[in-house]
């Protein structure tokens, strides 16, 4: 079982976060995660290199990128436009089109391409498509043709016969590049998540079981937590060997909030503590290790989990190299059923481009794509 280490062992009241409750009201999930299991437990929740696979084509994050590359390589761009963005926190559809796009007999085609995918809500207004198509534009800014197919055979014959209709254009048809007056509208990616925060991606799958061996995967939902630097260096300073760094209610509902279950609020907390152990320092390098627990209550509904992970932290740069976490957690419905799932979080960057690089054992798939790109660089 998992006990979180804690500088102090009050639990809030739900209606009021400065009063002490009686303790026997927080609820001990019981789930198995340990010091001796939870890198295995965040290598079976995280997604695997076939899931993540249709990433190695090198999609670029927003519109403006996508343009960009396009009038570089002299590629026609193919924009992926999905309710919420295609690699975070999108649409059932747009879960199913990161299958399809994982499929091998994709890999030639898709490389004939620039590759953008875009939230259409964060799109630039002059982007006409809808969400849930698959949209080849011309330089100029102009819808050339569209799909909204899913399946494999049909997105292959639309990919094909569409590239031999493009490469037919005239450069007047083809238009002027489009200028970068034109993105002001867009929401960007770098406004949520500069680099001198803390940027954790979250992926959330349903649970079978809480019994390792046991353990399920099903299809993962993500999104994003971001922390600015004040909050950063709150999660460790002051640096101390053998210090216990209690992670403050408000950045631990928001982690509840992103990564667990939005419908519990502060105000239903009932107790809740992360905290940072330093179990070693060098130089400027320190390690921690992670523990915590949640115990959220709304009327008859309850939210509870427990929590593991390891981080480590450079204090001449004030960013963490690493910091990795898993969660076990139960939501208790009102009628009594329950749902399990585990979350785990992960720091990314700009240098990730927001997303985890996927790990570099060649699969199927990569094999087909630099057999077909003859290159580790995407779209180049």
């Amino acid at each position: 079982m998992l006990a979180a280490a804690s500088c102090s062992d009050s639990t809030y009241n739900n209606s009021n976060p400065g009063e002490v409750e009686d303790a026997a009201k927080v609820v001990d999930l019981e789930a198995d995660l340990s010091r001796n299991n939870f890198i295995d437990w965040f290598r079976i929740a995280y997604p695997s290199h076939s899931e993540l696979r249709w990433r190695i084509l090198g999609w670029q994050l927003d519109s403006k990128s996508g343009f960009d590359l396009a009038k570089q390589s002299r590629k026609p761009l193919l924009l992926w436009l999905e309710d919420g963005h295609p690699m975070g926190a999108t649409s059932q559809r747009g879960r199913d089109m990161r299958s399809t796009l994982g499929d091998n007999s994709l890999v030639s085609i898709l490389n004939e391409y620039t590759l953008a995918a875009v939230d259409i809500n964060r799109a630039p207004d002059f982007i006409d498509a809808n969400s849930g198509e698959l949209a080849i534009y011309l330089p100029s800014g102009e819808v050339f043709a569209s799909s909204s197919d899913v399946a494999v055979e049909l997105v292959a014959n639309f990919l094909t016969s569409k590239l031999a209709d493009y490469k037919s254009l005239s450069s007047d048809q083809l238009g002027n590049a489009i200028t970068g007056d034109s993105f002001s509208s867009a929401i960007r990616t770098e406004d949520d998540f500069p680099d001198n925060g803390l940027s954790l991606e979250v992926f959330k799958r349903h649970a079978n079981s809480f019994v390792l061996d046991e353990y399920k995967q099903t299809p993962w939902l993500k999104d994003f937590i971001w922390f600015n630097k004040t909050e950063l260096l709150s999660f460790v300073t002051p640096i101390k060997i053998s210090s216990k760094k209690k992670l403050s209610a408000d950045l631990m509902n928001r982690i509840v909030h992103d990564g667990f279950s939005s419908k519990f609020a502060a105000n239903d907390m009932v107790k809740s503590e992360v905290v940072f152990s330093c179990n070693s320092i060098k130089q400027l390098r320190s390690t921690y290790i992670i523990t915590g627990i949640a115990n959220y209550q709304q009327g008859d509904e309850m939210l509870q989990v427990k929590l593991r992970g390891k981080a480590t932290y450079d204090s001449g740069r004030d960013q963490f190299g690493l910091l990795e976490i898993i969660a076990l957690g139960k939501v208790t419905n009102a009628d009594g059923s329950s749902e399990q799932f585990t979350t785990a979080l992960r720091k990314v960057t700009s240098i990730d481009n927001w997303h985890r690089v996927p790990p570099k054992n060649l699969s199927d798939y990569a094999d087909s794509y630099y057999l077909s790109n003859g290159s580790g660089k995407p779209n180049k």
